[in-house]
């Protein structure tokens, strides 16, 4: 996993670099936060991001829209499972007593009617046929219930279900109609929502009619749903991200902070995966690049000459342990700091194979310090040396099986460029 780190005007944002995948000796893997590299063998590796916070705020989910588009996918008819199950498509026959995709809420979102295949299929005008349409979303904290929405139309009946519970059916035959639309209230869906991972399915039926065409008797789900959380429009709450256990791709970062000021401070908790072998694992820091952009007066005064490089990589502190996935660091091992910089290996972490391992990382802008197990962020060292600085870098975890590799070292481990 790589992660940039960039700020201006005292600010912080991280952001992912890749990380081009160089041949190691042994079977490895390497996640990289803005991608996933997989060099060679078996060694699959992991990550999670479930913990974030920002001077004592929490990461969580601001908001959530999903709509009846091609990212729905078909799982079942009549209740046998699809594999692979596939993409909904969009109908292009909009019947004229389908009135539903009227209803203000799913215009303005963007729903549009999808169905397992365009037009309907022929074996399905005359016989009863219920396809299951699965989506998967991400959740993270409180849900406002007063801001939830959740409309449906369907041709014909249909049942809608949240992690495998029922909240909600329309049994008559013309769902299709806007003044016949399923309205599933807050109160059947707030207390199901789970943190992390959750599952959307509708079980829409589709009415035989002897002699049907499929214009006659044409089959379609249209919905929107809409989760609201206790953002009270917290810039940090708006642009920081979670994620469950999975490869990562372009975008997945860490970090993303855009008006870090000196004491400014946060955790992040990553947790590691191995699958295949057991495995040891390091973080490795690199690609630190420090910008100086604009020179500003109150830098000159501080006593910044030069306008090639800046300097707030010199402020920017870590902290990393052996975590318990609390966030709050208890006296277990530590991997590096407090008051590390980004330039050197952090460290050495052991992996078993499909156990998880967390790492609490706390950061400073300033001097960072233990007393006791209270992590210590001091800015009032920061110089205005800082200002209008940038900073990139990258935290790359690098995985190496163990077996028949008992010489392994961190220090040894050498990314390409």
């Amino acid at each position: 996993m790589n992660k940039k780190l960039i700020t201006s005007l005292s600010i912080i944002a991280l952001v992912a670099i890749a990380v081009i995948g160089g041949t190691i000796a042994y079977f490895n893997d390497t996640e990289t936060s803005s991608g996933n590299i997989l060099v060679a063998g078996t060694m699959d590796l992991k990550v999670d991001h479930l913990w974030q916070t920002y001077n004592d705020v929490a990461c969580n989910t601001c908001d959530l829209t999903l709509i009846s588009n091609t990212t729905n996918m078909v799982i079942a008819k009549n209740d046998v499972l699809f594999d692979p199950a596939y993409p909904a498509v969009f109908v292009t026959y909009i019947h004229p007593r389908w009135t539903a995709q009227n209803d203000p809420t799913l215009s303005a979102a963007g729903a549009k009617w999808i169905w397992e295949d365009d037009p309907t299929k022929t074996e399905d005008l005359t016989n009863n046929a219920v396809y299951t349409f699965r989506k998967t979303f991400e959740w993270y904290g409180p849900v406002i219930t007063s801001d939830l929405w959740f409309a449906v139309g369907s041709d014909n009946s249909v049942e809608v279900w949240l992690n495998n519970t029922k909240i909600g059916e329309n049994t008559g035959e013309y769902g299709y109609q806007q003044e016949n639309m399923l309205h599933i209230p807050a109160a059947s869906i707030t207390g199901l929502i789970n943190q992390g991972e959750n599952k959307l399915e509708f079980k829409v039926k589709n009415w035989a009619l002897a002699g049907s065409t499929p214009t006659s008797n044409p089959a379609g789900l249209i919905y929107k749903f809409y989760l609201s959380g206790d953002c009270q429009g917290s810039w940090f709450k708006s642009h920081c991200r979670l994620w469950g256990m999975k490869d990562l791709v372009q975008g997945d970062t860490f970090f993303n902070f855009d008006d870090v000021k000196p004491g400014d401070r946060g955790i992040n908790v990553i947790s590691l995966h191995a699958y295949d072998n057991d495995a040891y694992a390091c973080l490795i820091t690199g690609d630190v690049v420090d910008a100086e952009n604009v020179r500003i007066n109150p830098e000159v005064v501080a006593g910044d000459t030069t306008e090639e490089e800046g300097e707030l990589s010199d402020y920017i502190k870590f902290f990393v342990w052996e975590d318990d996935n609390d966030g709050v660091y208890e006296g277990e091992p530590i991997i590096a700091g407090p008051n590390s910089s980004f330039e050197a290996a952090i460290g050495e972490i052991s992996l078993t194979e499909s156990n998880t391992k967390y790492i609490g990382l706390a950061w400073c802008a300033g001097e960072q310090s233990l007393d006791g197990n209270v992590i210590e962020c001091d800015g009032s060292g920061m110089s205005n040396i800082t200002q209008t600085d940038s900073l990139t870098a990258s935290i790359t975890v690098y995985a190496e099986q163990q077996r028949n590799n008992a010489e392994f070292d961190c220090d040894n481990v050498h990314l390409a460029d």
